[in-house]
């Protein structure tokens, strides 16, 4: 057995809660959170139209809670990346999460929101990427981080300026090559 799968293997049989997945909220949790999204979404800037920050927040902790279903992360992030990493579980990185959350968002075409690919920390081991909505015309730190990676499958949000990761926009030519054409259509 290779050394990675060992370690994996070993701090699953000696510390199993480690393992346990997080379980899926309840749809009335949902519901609510997305409420609170979604009101979190308008304080952005009055512009913000209710009914597009509604969809993009049930949007968002509908797709989350879906992907939580589907992958069944560890409950603490690091312990999810070394078995995805060791190949324990599929998928469940943070620019998995990102990526896969991504569409789901941008399909809504918003008007008066911005949909951003954000990282922090780029090219260093502690790199960690997920997505910044902000109002249109507004500045990127002034936005809100969408985070399911973090706390295994249940998205979390934050102001960027305030939150514990130093956004910044993802460069369009480290932007995945999937997502390109939902970002620029035409651009390959």
């Amino acid at each position: 057995m290779p050394p990675r799968r060992l370690l994996s293997s070993a701090i699953i049989c000696l510390f199993p809660w480690l393992a346990a997945c997080v379980s899926p909220e309840s749809n009335a949790r949902r519901q609510a959170r997305a409420a609170l999204l979604a009101r979190d979404l308008q304080s952005l800037d009055p512009g913000v139209s209710t009914p597009e920050a509604e969809k993009l927040a049930t949007a968002a902790v509908e797709r989350a809670h879906e992907l939580n279903r589907r992958w069944k992360p560890a409950r603490m992030a690091w312990m999810n990346n070394l078995f995805v990493n060791t190949g324990l579980r599929g998928s469940g990185l943070c620019y998995q999460w990102r990526e896969a959350m991504y569409p789901a968002l941008h399909h809504l075409r918003p008007r008066t929101l911005v949909i951003h690919l954000a990282s922090a920390r780029r090219a260093t081991l502690r790199e960690h990427n997920a997505i910044v909505i902000t109002a249109r015309g507004q500045a990127f730190d002034d936005g809100i981080v969408l985070d399911a990676w973090r706390s295994g499958g249940i998205l979390k949000w934050s102001r960027v300026r305030s939150d514990a990761y130093p956004w910044k926009p993802l460069p369009w030519e480290l932007t995945p090559v999937e997502l390109r054409p939902l970002i620029m259509p035409g651009h390959r």
